[in-house]
């Protein structure tokens, strides 16, 4: 339910943004009314609007739906809380309170009605000597089945206040919801919704965010995990001679160049028969049209149970999602802007936990019967080396590097042959970053996060680049550290710095990825190279990524 301002309070109030008047700005579907915050550590204010529709609710008929622009509204809309989260699944259903604790703490309110953006700006209005503020464009991660926009990780208030830049963040439908792989779907770019989302709401930036005092030339998407690997995916669908919506990119813990993708050839819809089974409309004459009349609970619980598999997955139309990223890259047809690509030294580890650290499983789950490659990984990475002392080192080592390390390793050796790239590695651990689970989260789970696997873990640099660090949740009551604070404002600082100028070193002496990777020169950003506050260049010694790049060549399609 939107709220409305009264059109003779707009007209007396439009334009403000000073202490006691609620900031309103008038967009391209009508008038919204945000608040204005002050920030810890500045004098600084923030305007913020919280829950802008970017779309049309796709929510009945338009459940499963491309997402269209909103009908414009009369009076002045209250932008002044998140709206609901997209409906997410977390799987396997045993691990679910795991799952949760760490990536969905506090859980939001879910719904269809989930096609919402944030504007987070600051609230010094931009002087007529100054140009148009950039803008980052931020997309959450959650393996494309959870995650929302609202999450306290992502507030951009410190971005806004201390940076100068205006900060966007995303809701984005996930799962079946956002990739819905039906037999009924017949256009394959109807498939990959999640996508589109993400494509309207850049669509939105562009023709509003001048009017929070934004350059829509001056736009860089950025991500984490899965957002991430939806960063990737927009860079490598756009080819060398587009103009896209954006002007550089950054990936963190994620990509989608080098990773295995789909079979984009596939017509196997077993799983859609055993879901329509399992909703009720296996003998309806219409199963698609009976889909969208079912709840999105009895939709959410149906994949959660059986793990979603099958249920969803991108679709290669070559428009949203390509079929051959890393020959584009290769190529150099992709995106033409700058980019930063990074990892964190245990991304590994929260996944090897998950796996039960059983790593005869794990290989044999992933890597099925490719036995030669198995025995290889092995090999490399074998138990008494490199600090690797029992299964669950051994695994998160295997995963660090399979599913983050190489990947990001070998996407920056491509793209710095067509554009400026930026590697860098975080390596840093806070006390008030480490996740302390509650117990019963250990016995319904039966799963533990040691502290020794969250050394810099996957999404443990969220809060140091968002200077959120006072809001997590991970470890109530842990303190926040001077070092903390300094990294923060270096990643930070680094982050809007390449924002606004992208043609620069988003650090002083950071160096692009030389000769394809191929230089001696160190040219990885550490944050924390000293596992605090440091900074440094370091150079890439894994030596392991010859035998991950073997297997990803073999299996792009």
């Amino acid at each position: 339910m939107f709220a409305y301002l009264l059109p003779s309070l707009i007209s007396a109030a439009l334009g403000c943004s000073v202490q006691g008047v609620a900031p309103i700005v008038s967009t391209r579907d009508g008038v919204i009314v945000g608040t204005t915050s002050s920030v810890t550590g500045t004098t600084a204010t923030v305007d913020k609007f919280l829950g802008i529709p970017f779309s049309e609710p796709p929510v009945g008929e338009r459940r499963w739906a491309v997402p269209q622009p909103p009908k414009k509204w009369l009076g002045g809309l209250y932008t002044t809380a998140f709206k609901p989260s997209c409906i997410q699944t977390f799987t396997p259903k045993s691990q679910r309170s795991f799952v949760e604790q760490i990536y969905n703490n506090p859980p939001p309110e879910e719904s269809e009605d989930c096609l919402y953006l944030n504007v987070w700006a600051p609230s010094r209005p931009v002087a007529p000597s100054e140009p148009p503020r950039a803008v980052l464009f931020w997309l959450y991660g959650g393996g494309l089945r959870f995650g929302n926009a609202g999450q306290p990780m992502y507030d951009g208030s410190h971005f806004a206040a201390l940076e100068n830049v205006i900060v966007v963040s995303v809701n984005y439908r996930t799962n079946v919801f956002g990739w819905p792989f039906f037999p009924a779907v017949t256009n394959l770019t109807e498939r990959n919704l999640g996508l589109l989302d993400q494509r309207l709401a850049l669509d939105w930036v562009q023709e509003n965010i001048h009017a929070f005092g934004g350059d829509p030339k001056r736009v860089t998407i950025f991500g984490q995990s899965a957002g991430a690997t939806s960063v990737d995916v927009l860079l490598t669908a756009y080819g060398r001679n587009s103009t896209p919506p954006f002007q550089a990119a950054i990936m963190m813990s994620g990509t989608y160049t080098w990773l295995p993708v789909a079979n984009c050839n596939n017509t196997n819809y077993s799983a859609w028969n055993n879901f329509t089974g399992e909703i009720g409309c296996a003998n309806a004459t219409d199963q698609f049209a009976c889909a969208k009349t079912k709840p999105a609970t009895l939709i959410k619980d149906v994949q959660e149970t059986f793990s979603a598999s099958g249920f969803s997955g991108q679709a290669c139309d070559n428009i949203t999602f390509v079929s051959d990223p890393r020959l584009r890259r290769a190529s150099g047809n992709f995106a033409p802007v700058p980019v930063i690509s990074g990892t964190n030294v245990q991304d590994g580890s929260y996944y090897a936990i998950k796996a039960g650290s059983n790593v005869e499983k794990y290989m044999n789950a992933t890597f099925n019967n490719r036995t030669e490659l198995k025995a290889e990984i092995l090999a490399a990475y074998p138990i008494g080396s490199e600090g690797r002392y029992d299964n669950l080192t051994q695994l998160t080592h295997i995963h660090t590097d399979w599913n983050f390390h190489c990947p990001a390793l070998l996407l920056a050796n491509d793209s710095t042959l067509h554009v400026p790239t930026y590697r860098y590695l975080y390596n840093a651990t806070f006390p008030n970053t480490r996740i302390t689970l509650p117990p019963s989260v250990v016995n319904s789970s039966n799963l533990t996060f040691p502290l020794e696997y969250q050394r810099a873990w996957h999404t443990s640099d969220i809060p140091l680049v968002f200077s959120t660090y006072e809001d997590l949740l991970f470890t109530p009551g842990a303190p926040i550290t001077p070092e903390e604070i300094a990294l923060s404002n270096t990643m930070r600082g680094a982050w809007a710095s390449f924002a606004k100028d992208p043609s620069k070193p988003p650090i002083e002496g950071w160096r692009t990825v030389r000769n394809g990777g191929e230089g001696e020169e160190a040219d990885v950003m550490s944050f924390g190279v000293d596992g605090g506050a440091g900074v440094g260049l370091v150079k890439d010694t894994t030596g392991k990524c010859g035998v991950w790049k073997e297997f990803f060549e073999d299996m792009h399609f």
